[in-house]
């Protein structure tokens, strides 16, 4: 559930800045390639990754009213977490350096250079977003909960 409120939360900041710079704010914060190269990664990763499968039993069982967590659960959620944030990092980075491998082949013309340098920017710009927007506030819950069973216990 928290997966999902930061997500919104991440789309209403979006949405605030596009009312509130004009229309035209929001169509520079949008730009589908470098969007494109965080999300299908990060896709293909909880598809196939243990922490996927992990995330994914989250989400179907925070929908229901009375879930309960034991600690483990709650271990393996956070280290799943981690690892995806990290994933999400690691693709951000590697998608900076490739534009700006790519903006160095039009450095002979700048008018091609500045929008090159903005993907740049952007497609790191997604992944930080992504990660701390969407979740990171769910990794907060679940280090709090296993805080919560360690002081009970």
């Amino acid at each position: 559930m928290i997966l999902f409120l930061g997500f919104l939360f991440m789309l209403f900041f979006i949405a605030v800045i596009g009312v509130s710079a004009g229309s035209f704010a929001i169509t520079m914060l949008i730009n589908l390639p470098a969007l494109l190269l965080i999300l299908i990664p990060m896709l293909f990763f909880l598809l196939v990754s243990k922490s996927g499968k992990i995330i994914s039993k989250y989400i179907s069982t925070s929908f229901k009213k009375n879930n309960t967590y034991t600690k483990t659960e709650l271990e393996q959620l956070s280290s799943a977490i981690k690892n995806t944030i990290k994933f999400i990092l690691a693709a951000g980075g590697f998608c900076f350096i490739a534009f700006v491998v790519i903006s160095l082949g039009y450095i002979g013309s700048p008018e091609q250079l500045g929008p090159n340098l903005a993907n740049c920017l952007l497609s790191l710009t997604y992944a930080i977003a992504i990660g701390f927007f969407v979740f990171f506030p769910t990794l907060a819950w679940v280090e709090n909960k296993i805080n919560t069973i360690k002081n009970d216990v």
